[in-house]
């Protein structure tokens, strides 16, 4: 089993830290060439982006999914 195999395989198993990993990697890059505040508004755009596809793939208003955040459990 050769590098890339072996890179291939763990990835697979741990999609959770490669993302976090990248997501960490591509934050870093950010800081360095834009700064805390343009990075900051790059990453709430990039939320509120996640936010607004999440909701046309669940079928689900905008509106309904941010009360869904602030709503308490009541089981």
């Amino acid at each position: 089993m050769d590098l890339l195999d072996r890179i291939a395989a763990w990835v697979s198993e741990n999609p959770g830290k490669t993302a976090g990993a990248a997501g960490g990697f591509v934050i870093g890059i950010l800081l360095f060439t834009l700064g805390w505040w343009k990075t900051l508004i790059v990453v709430i755009l990039v939320v509120a982006g996640f936010f607004i596809g999440k909701s046309r793939d669940d079928n689900v208003s905008i509106i309904d999914q941010i009360t869904g955040l602030f709503r308490r459990n009541r089981d």
